[in-house]
Formats: structure tokens, C-alpha cells, sequence
């Protein structure tokens, strides 16, 4: 399959809003999305986050990386650590990269530049060359 790919340039502090704003919009249209973290960590503050990014509303989610893992056979928006896929989301943000082989199983692909050390950012700019190298269509947004 070949994806559609879309980086996010946002400052460090822009990338949990980025992920409420996709969701909201992946749910909106009635998608699945999985959110690819680096770690358990990033993925509980990520949860505790979505829980609270607004006094009046929360967005559902869960944390898993096996379908057996998820309370919600049914959920639209899970959070996982490693390259696995406990719902059939068709939308992949990347938070922390996934491996291309792994990225290009869904329909769409958001990978967020990361600006928080240099090596990272160079990590970012090296994804995007070898999406465009292999003649995926991309786009390129700064918010």
C-alpha cells in the first residue's frame, strides 16, 4: 500500500495539540487512528493528556499493543509503543517513528518533525527524503 504522508513541523510544545486536533478530525470522519509512541512513558502522559486538554470534554482512547489488551474491542483511537496494530486504523500518527515497512500499511501516515535535539530533527528530515526517494506523494505543513 502506499500511503499518504504528511509532516507536521510544530515546536516541541505543538505536538500533543497536534494529536488532539488529527484525532479529533480522524473521528470526525469516522477513522481509526493509532498513535505510535517512543515509550510506556510518553504513552501515559499522552493518556493523562487526552483526559484533560479540555475542562468540558476528553477524547476516548486507550493504551495497547495487542487487540487483547483493549477494554473497548471497538476503540477509534489507541496509543501504542511498539509496532503493532490492535485496531484496524487506517490513519498512523507517528509521534516517534515506525519503521516504513510498518508506516505503509495505512492509508495515511502523520509523522510529526521533531524539533527536540538536533538528532531527532535530522531523523525527521531523513524520513521525509526517503518518502519522497520512493515516490510517495507528500506534503510538508508548519503550524
Amino acid at each position: 500500500m502506499t500511503p499518504r504522508v504528511t509532516f507536521y513541523d510544530v515546536p516541541p510544545e505543538g505536538r500533543w495539540p497536534l494529536v488532539v486536533h488529527m484525532a479529533e478530525a480522524a473521528l470526525r470522519k469516522g477513522k481509526q487512528l493509532l498513535v505510535h509512541c517512543a515509550d510506556p512513558g510518553e504513552a501515559r502522559a499522552l493518556d493523562a493528556h487526552l483526559w484533560t486538554f479540555r475542562d468540558e470534554a476528553f477524547l476516548p482512547h486507550e493504551i495497547a499493543n495487542r487487540a487483547e489488551e483493549l477494554v473497548d474491542a471497538e476503540a477509534q483511537l489507541v496509543i501504542v509503543t511498539a509496532e503493532a496494530r490492535p485496531i484496524p486504523a487506517t490513519v498512523l500518527l507517528q509521534l516517534t517513528p515506525a519503521s516504513e515497512a510498518f508506516a505503509r500499511g495505512f492509508e495515511s501516515v502523520i509523522d510529526v518533525v521533531d524539533h527536540r535535539d538536533p538528532a531527532l530533527l535530522a531523523a525527521s528530515r531523513e524520513r521525509y527524503k526517503v518518502w519522497r526517494d520512493s515516490g510517495v506523494p507528500l506534503e510538508f505543513k508548519k503550524r
